[in-house]
């Protein structure tokens, strides 16, 4: 058992990148073998929460075989999807790993805390914005501990009131940069799961759209930090200090652009599917990223890298295994789900309300949003969401306007929600309950909804 919780997890990595190669239908049967064994090995260990997805994900399984005409395609789409979820949060997590050790990443996070204060919210926004592009999670966890280890009583020249703005601030800026990058990021689940829930449409059509939302609610967490922080609220200390060289960030700039970039390329140029792609180049950069790192510290680079990959199966994985297994068991559920709510009358619910295409793009991103206060992760409420737009016989949002719709309310959801893992994670670094950032995010992101719905009233 041991051997198959160690072993399996790296074996579904291979098949999700071969899928494309040797196709889906040759690869699903092992795979799907592959991750019965994996969860049976786990299944003991597991956390209530995660055996309540997995039974979820069993029972709409079995409501899709008895229900729908024809199950075997819906519920071969959730197992694939499943399966690549998997590997995307193990070969991501491998990716962090190599992070972890980088001097590059450690460079630039202690350039982006050293900021002046003037530019400080901005450096932290941007750099979690630009770090989740290449970390996921891992970005948090790296400049959440930065940040909130810098935050000292000394740096704040002995005053209590600046530690606590300063925490406010600096943890809102890195979650609503971090959270945005969801809307856009060929990088990010979020746009993974949503091209492949929506046929004909690619990254290259949501990209333009969702960069400008994204820059735009970008230049509303500056002002709206500045509105209610300015600077004779700051409370903040006159101690000089000598601007860090801008050179410090630039190898991490570099890696940055080469993942999204490599993504891209093999999405566009070899018809790799948009998850698949991210398996594939996390992987292939995170290997070639910790062989060059132990080169640099002396002999034997290879074997120091076995050794690595070693304790990583061992170690990094087993703490990754409840976020795979909720994971997979949601984009499971997003697939199986959406087919049951066209089947149910959803679609046809909708139909008979015939609302504008404003308000069901709206009512879309609401839907997401709202579902994640009462824990339902965005995985689930977007494939429902989706499936019953997408099952309408005469739906008046546009392909790319649901999308759009979908991506905006999964990084709303995101950064109010006291359930998803940024907000869990960076309240354990900070010593706080997660609901406390709803608190704090809460008027940035009603302003980036109703933002977007007058986006919606005057382009959907």
């Amino acid at each position: 058992m041991n051997a198959a919780r160690r072993l399996l997890p790296p074996v579904l990595l291979a098949f999700a990148m071969a899928s494309p190669v040797l196709g889906a239908d040759a690869i699903r049967p092992f795979a799907g073998i592959a991750l019965a064994v994996w969860l049976s090995a786990v299944l003991a260990a597991t956390r209530p929460t995660e055996r309540a997805f997995l039974g979820a994900a069993i029972v709409s399984a079995a409501a899709v075989a008895a229900f729908l005409p024809a199950p075997r395609a819906t519920l071969a789409a959730a197992l694939d999807r499943a399966i690549v979820f998997v590997a995307v949060m193990h070969a991501l997590g491998l990716l962090r790993d190599a992070a972890r050790s980088s001097k590059a990443v450690r460079d630039c996070g202690a350039w982006l805390i050293a900021q002046p204060p003037a530019w400080r919210f901005a450096a932290i926004a941007g750099g979690g914005h630009a770090f989740g592009i290449a970390l996921n999670m891992g970005a948090v966890t790296l400049l959440g501990t930065l940040v909130n280890r810098a935050n000292t009583l000394a740096a704040a020249g002995g005053d209590p009131r600046v530690v606590e703005i300063r925490r406010e601030r600096m943890n809102v800026a890195l979650l609503q940069g971090f959270f945005v990058m969801l809307v856009w990021s060929p990088m990010a689940i979020s746009i993974a799961f949503t091209l492949a829930m929506i046929p004909g449409l690619t990254w290259f059509d949501i990209a333009p759209p969702a960069l400008a939302f994204t820059v735009v609610f970008l230049l509303l967490a500056w002002v709206i930090d500045r509105i209610k922080w300015p600077p004779n609220r700051r409370l903040s200390p006159a101690i000089p200090r000598a601007a860090p060289p801008a050179r410090q960030a630039l190898p991490m700039a570099g890696l940055i652009l080469a993942l999204v970039a490599f993504t891209l390329g093999l999405k566009s140029l070899f018809g790799y599917p948009m998850l698949e792609a991210i398996v594939a180049v996390a992987f292939g950069f995170a290997v070639p990223w910790l062989y060059f790192q132990y080169r640099r510290r002396g002999p034997n680079p290879c074997a120091a890298l076995a050794r690595r990959l070693r304790k990583h199966s061992a170690t990094r994985m087993a703490e990754a295994r409840p976020e795979a297994i909720v994971l997979a068991a949601a984009s499971f559920l997003g697939v199986t789900l959406g087919a049951l709510a066209r089947a149910a009358g959803f679609s046809a619910f909708l139909d008979a309300l015939a609302p504008p295409a404003w308000l069901l793009a709206v009512g879309v991103a609401a839907f997401v949003i709202g579902g994640s206060q009462l824990g339902v992760v965005a995985l689930v409420t977007s494939g429902i969401a989706g499936g019953a737009v997408l099952g309408m016989a005469n739906s008046p949002l546009a392909p790319l306007a649901l999308a759009l719709s979908i991506q905006i309310g999964w990084a709303l959801s995101s950064v109010l929600s006291a359930y998803s893992g940024g907000t869990m994670l960076l309240a354990r670094i900070v010593g706080t309950g997660p609901t406390t950032f709803r608190r704090w995010n809460l008027p940035w992101a009603a302003t980036c909804f109703a933002l977007f719905g007058v986006a919606a009233y005057l382009f959907f």
